[in-house]
């Protein structure tokens, strides 16, 4: 009979890969998102791609290996934002993405302090003109605006639409994010 570490060992070396971001050197676990988050995730990543082709930018949605302060000389630190819109295809390799995207979006979840905190204190250091955080069961997409070094925060509820500050003219359509099938 195998033992409980072997299997645990084989299914991570044979069928998934644990993910994982590194801040600072410390390494962050990430559990697999629930039905809410996903589908908040598709409805709002389908918006986007709509939008934003029209502005020469296209969404990525995780997991895929953010290295935000990579203009910064830090080969250390990488995230997997739920979404980040790519604006500037030089900083997109096959695998990652090398600097600090324009926008980027987490949806809440289990570990929320890690998006409100250390999240939000990683992008403001590197410089991301935008970051949303969606949250699922208040129903509220706070959007902070990065202005002087710091994030001014706008929410949004029910009935409005939702601009994105860094892409001027391109909006999301709140009530189609949380259109959660039951």
């Amino acid at each position: 009979m195998a033992t409980a570490e072997r299997i645990q060992e084989e299914t991570i070396g044979n069928l998934v890969e644990p993910r994982f971001e590194r801040i600072g050197g410390v390494e962050y676990a990430m559990s697999s998102p629930g039905y809410k988050h996903q589908t908040v995730l598709l409805a709002i990543g389908v918006q986007l791609r709509e939008k934003l082709s029209k502005y020469g930018c296209m969404p990525i949605i995780a997991p895929f290996d953010v290295y935000p302060l990579y203009d910064q000389g830090d080969e250390n630190t990488f995230v997997q934002p739920d979404i980040f819109a790519v604006c500037d295809k030089s900083k997109l390799g096959e695998n990652r993405y090398n600097g600090a995207p324009r926008f980027i979006i987490e949806i809440l979840s289990s570990n929320r302090s890690y998006d409100m905190i250390t999240k939000l204190n990683l992008y403001q250091k590197a410089g991301v003109a935008e970051y949303w955080m969606v949250d699922t069961e208040e129903k509220i997409i706070t959007v902070l605006e990065l202005s002087n070094g710091s994030y001014l925060y706008h929410s949004y509820g029910a009935g409005q639409e939702v601009p994105l500050v860094s892409v001027p003219g391109c909006t999301i359509d709140f009530n189609r994010v949380f259109e959660i099938p039951e």
